[in-house]
């Protein structure tokens, strides 16, 4: 991963080390950034390296979209048996959805029940654009971390770059101890969303947060 994101991988690193770690995640932002570092993660747990994984992971599924462009209840069925299933090679079995605003409201709701009643041994993490992307009674049982995209380049990229940096850093803080923080982490998730959708003062924003 870049140096910028150090941080979170140490945070993560730490979370491994205490058995920390929660069953289920919503990486959301840059989505490449957010593929990265989840199959780093994954890769951390099976072979001990917190980098892009160079081999096969025995112990990582990756599930996508379909041809139709969508991801339905019978992958997440197939995801299901996998999580039950006793880890051999890693610390936790992963899985990783890609493009999760995709799945369709019957495969969320059957999410539901896989997040609600976590495997003991099951790592799932879901990948989308935004924090919003997936039916609200999923979304509330997620941790939440946002990928900032990396490259911006105009006086108002600039800008974007340092919203992105505040919300990263604040997020990267606040997941440090998710339940003691819990209401501050909504409130710096409602802000970005706010920042994000809407033509909104992205300094004064900030301001309110510090």
């Amino acid at each position: 991963m870049t140096g910028e994101y150090n941080d979170l991988e140490n945070s993560f690193r730490e979370f491994i080390k205490k058995d920390r770690l929660s069953h289920a995640y919503l990486f959301f932002g840059a989505g490449k950034e957010a593929s990265i570092f989840g199959r780093s993660l994954a890769n951390f747990l099976e072979k001990e390296k917190f980098e892009e994984p160079k081999e096969f992971l025995s112990e990582l599924l990756i599930i996508s979209p379909d041809e139709k462009g969508v991801i339905g209840i019978d992958k997440i069925k197939n995801i299901m048996y996998y999580l039950w299933q006793k880890p051999i090679a890693s610390l936790r079995r992963v899985v990783i959805v890609q493009n999760a605003q995709t799945l369709t409201i019957e495969a969320q709701n059957a999410a539901l029940k896989i997040v609600e009643e976590p495997p003991e041994r099951g790592l799932i993490i879901f990948l989308a654009n935004s924090a919003e992307d997936l039916l609200p009674t999923l979304n509330s049982r997620l941790q939440k971390i946002y990928f900032p995209e990396t490259s911006k380049k105009s006086e108002a990229g600039e800008m974007e770059d340092e919203t992105d940096e505040f919300f990263r850093k604040a997020i990267a803080n606040l997941m440090k101890d998710p339940v003691k923080n819990s209401a501050r982490l909504k409130e710096v998730l409602r802000r970005l969303v706010l920042v994000k959708q809407f033509n909104l003062n992205k300094r004064l924003q900030l301001r309110s947060l510090e």
